[in-house]
């Protein structure tokens, strides 16, 4: 056994014993605490066991993954949008018509629409929510959706009662690309000054299928059903997001019948769950993206060395990182080795890196490094960087994703072994998001990351790199005006085929610049009861995050036990 071989079995056993602990933890009362005023059955409720607390229901502003997804269940978008990608019109608009020079788009909404409250949802709403995205930019605030009109949408107009006009700098479908449509009644007190800081508090109200009642912070999320909803669906009267900091607390929920359906569920169990009475446990395809993320910043708040603002040192390090070995050994094969952080679910638009991809060699990994200026000179086994200082990197975790120690513990070994020490710290979403604020207002002060984005567009993961999305989701802080031009190609392009193209020269720019190296595709693993609840689809996409709006299943299921 080599050296480094000796250095994974050891992580391996490691892990194992973690394993084992939690196991035995999760039968104890502690574990078991929680055990819950949300355990009792009621009729038409659903019973969501979630690993993620929403970081906000601000529709601006948010973050996380679980904010959109419980958000998409309130608000609804102008245009629908299917698993295929295609638009549809299940959301406001009835009809929608290009004109034939393609830069305007005629937008019919659908007759007697309402808000949950029961108030009529005009035009007028419609206008001011697009508005509001489109001044945001000459406000200087970045806001979630800010690139889908910048340097696309000219004018937005009502140009009858149940009528909008939109009007493009040049042909394009991008503006359909998901902007919630909200009550202008509600917001249109809330100026750029403020919009950064509004909590958007419950009740909230839309147009979608309900309504969000309460939100526990770190207990739960209650959404109801919309009266006024047109329908068809839901069935359920109530939804329940139920937020567990422990996995195996979730799965004796589970197994225990308090809860219906988990999301996220630690690898190490889904084939233990597949054999539970009256459960469901298996491996959908997913949109989720796992990276590595440099702090490529260089004012204040910066990370702890330049050498992190250097495309060389970042692509040196590219090629001691093994894909493969962490798939394998950590994800037990439960995902893909990454090259872009587009996903394979994206069809056409998944692009062909295979000739620029780098393969894991320790040994190439130094020799860039040494020839991109960074040398161990003192001969400690720590290269410095071009200012002569030791590279030690901080590297943050999440605290909700079990695999992240582990792939850490890889990455440790193999970047000591070319020269550079990480020191590794499992933090709070919350402590984490604040370390991708904006470095101009207080943000960074960090080295790298590992975290995911996932979406069911690939504009969204491509918009994250723009420049001006530094203090929004670029949370690298990198600026590069070519992979700028580029996007707003992309923006332009007129066909699949057009897209596919851009995408995928954005793909090889973001490559070989490394503010991030994506290194993996996770299976999404996802479990669910049968015994109370019917109307299960039987897809490849997930009952939750398959990036359909409305979401079909949520709609179709019933409360049967």
């Amino acid at each position: 056994m080599s050296q480094q071989d000796d250095h994974f079995s050891k992580i391996k056993v490691e892990i194992s014993r973690r394993q084992i602990m939690k196991a035995a933890l999760a039968g104890g009362t502690a574990l078991l605490a929680p055990s819950f005023a949300w355990a009792q059955t009621a009729s038409g409720l659903l019973r969501v066991g979630i690993r993620q607390e929403p970081d906000s229901f601000n529709q601006h502003t948010m973050q996380f993954v679980m904010s959109f997804e419980i958000l998409s269940l309130v608000y609804e978008m102008l245009v629908g949008r299917g698993s295929d990608g295609n638009l549809t019109n299940s959301a406001l608009a009835e009809s929608w018509t290009q004109s034939d020079d393609g830069v305007s788009w005629t937008v019919k909404l659908k007759p007697d629409l309402k808000w949950a409250d029961g108030s009529e949802l005009t035009v007028d709403d419609v206008v001011s929510s697009l508005k509001f995205v489109m001044g945001a930019d000459k406000a200087g605030v970045a806001l979630n959706t800010t690139s889908v009109v910048k340097g696309v949408v000219k004018d937005v107009e009502a140009t009858s009662k149940d009528t909008v006009k939109i009007t493009t700098e040049f042909p394009t479908q991008s503006i359909f690309d998901p902007i919630y449509i909200v009550p202008r009644k509600v917001w249109r007190e809330i100026g750029y000054d403020k919009v950064t800081e509004f909590k958007n508090p419950t009740p909230i109200i839309g147009s979608g299928p309900f309504v969000l009642k309460e939100w526990a912070q770190g207990q739960s999320v209650t959404l109801e059903r919309n009266p006024h909803y047109r329908g068809p669906g839901p069935n359920l009267q109530e939804l329940r997001f139920l937020h567990f900091s422990n996995p195996d607390a979730a799965l004796q929920a589970l197994s225990g019948g308090e809860i219906d359906y988990m999301t996220d569920v630690p690898i190490n169990q889904v084939e233990a769950l597949a054999g539970t009475p009256n459960v469901v446990a298996k491996a959908f395809e997913g949109y989720r993206s796992v990276y590595l993320g440099f702090n490529t910043w260089k004012d204040k708040g910066a990370g702890s060395t330049t050498a992190l603002a250097d495309p060389a040192f970042r692509d040196a390090l590219g090629y001691a990182i093994d894909k493969k070995a962490i798939v394998d050994r950590v994800l037990r094969g439960y995902g893909t080795p990454a090259t872009s952080i587009l996903v394979p679910a994206y069809g056409a638009l998944y692009p062909d890196l295979s000739d620029i991809v780098r393969p894991f060699d320790l040994s190439l990994a130094k020799e860039k490094l040494a020839k991109a200026g960074y040398s161990d000179s003192d001969g400690d086994g720590v290269i410095e960087d071009k200012q002569g200082n030791p590279i030690r990197l901080r590297l943050y975790l999440p605290d909700v994703e079990t695999t992240y120690p582990a792939i850490a513990q890889f990455l440790t070994v193999w970047f000591r072994q070319v020269g550079v020490e990480v020191v590794t710290s499992v933090v709070s979403e919350a402590s984490l998001l604040a370390k991708v604020a904006d470095p101009r207002q207080g943000g960074g002060d960090y080295d790298m990351l590992i975290w995911f984005w996932e979406d069911s567009k690939p504009s969204f993961p491509l918009s994250v790199f723009e420049s001006g999305q530094i203090g929004g989701l670029n949370w690298s802080f990198w600026s590069d005006p070519e992979y700028d031009r580029l996007y707003q190609e992309y923006k332009r392009a007129a066909s699949v085929e057009a897209s596919a193209s851009v995408a995928g020269k954005l793909a090889r720019r973001l490559y070989s610049q490394g503010p991030y190296h994506v290194l993996f595709y996770p299976n999404t693993l996802h479990a669910y009861r049968t015994d109370r609840v019917s109307g299960w689809h039987d897809d490849k996409v997930p009952p939750l995050m398959n990036g359909v709006y409305p979401n079909p299943t949520i709609n179709d299921l019933k409360i049967t036990g």
